[in-house]
């Protein structure tokens, strides 16, 4: 009887997950379909310079970041170098790729002004962003979390009122904690500083300049599996779709994109980086959500 019940309320949560997702996943379609325009394919863009301009993470593990002998390695660099394969082989196997380095604050102009053609890391789609930029296909799904040292008093969003906390600088966190405090959420309003990058926060955390330091939560365990001194707190706020960011007017490029991630998650790829770079024994072990299981069936599109 137990057992019954169980799976039937896991059954109603997962369509409930399901009807969430693809609600947002149909309203990200229909934006794309309404943009007009006659600027410059990416494809063709690509084709006519023989080079992909793809912009990486150096330093926001797992997603992307730097190994020990400097190769940009990652379980959105992963992704995103299968689309240049698939590019590559579209346009006949003579294209160049060269990687280039972007931060938060770089990624966005540095896709505009046409640095890169494709960014690649932790971005999540906003209305703000899509008014500027286009997104493929997404390829995961996360939430705010705050590091803090393990003997923290901070355990829940609560404790965070009147506590200095550090967040990437041009990240989400910022208008996230802006609003919270706007609507006084917590007893206290929340101090934040924004840093240039994660190294930059956590360094600050470490000299007890900030009280935690706010991100994705999976790039928080990245850094709380380094040392056994620093806990994540996952205060449950909110929760976010990741892709890779495009340059409007793409249709082309977007399409080969799609079509990859779609065969990624499909062949069983995707589950196979994620236990790579997020499963027991990784740099950042982080168990499989609901959410993303609801990802994963909904992106493995049939070939036909």
């Amino acid at each position: 009887m137990n057992d019954t019940m169980d799976d039937t309320a896991t059954r109603r949560r997962m369509f409930a997950l399901t009807a969430g997702i693809g609600g947002a996943l149909l309203a990200h379609g229909v934006a794309r379909a309404q943009t007009p325009g006659c600027a410059e394919d990416t494809l063709d863009r690509i084709q006519r310079a023989g080079v992909f301009n793809l912009g990486l993470r150096e330093a926001t593990s797992p997603y992307g970041y730097k190994d020990a002998s400097g190769n940009y390695v990652g379980f959105a660099t992963e992704m995103a170098v299968a689309i240049y394969d698939a590019v590559n082989k579209e346009l006949g196997g003579k294209i160049k790729m060269v990687q280039t380095p972007v931060m938060g604050p770089t990624m966005i102009p540095s896709l505009v002004n046409g640095t890169i053609d494709m960014e690649a890391g932790a971005t999540v789609i906003t209305q703000a962003r899509r008014k500027i930029v286009d997104f493929a296909m997404p390829h995961f799904m996360t939430s705010t979390g705050v590091l803090v040292p393990a003997d923290s008093p901070i355990k829940s969003l609560a404790d965070l009122a009147d506590k200095r906390i550090g967040v990437p600088q041009g990240g989400l966190e910022t208008p996230a904690y802006r609003d919270l405090n706007a609507k006084k959420t917590l007893a206290a309003p929340v101090n934040v500083t924004a840093f240039p990058d994660h190294a930059k926060g956590v360094t600050a955390l470490q000299t007890g300049m900030i009280d935690g330091y706010s991100s994705d939560v999976p790039i928080l365990y990245g850094f709380a599996a380094k040392s056994d001194k620093w806990r994540v707190v996952n205060v449950r706020f909110n929760t976010f779709m990741q892709a890779f960011m495009i340059r409007p007017e793409s249709s082309k490029f977007r399409t080969i994109a799609d079509v990859t991630l779609a065969n990624i998650y499909g062949s069983g790829q995707w589950a196979a980086l994620y236990e790579k770079y997020f499963g027991a024994g990784s740099m950042a072990p982080m168990p499989m959500t609901d959410q993303l299981k609801v990802l994963e069936l909904m992106n493995s599109l049939p070939g036909q």
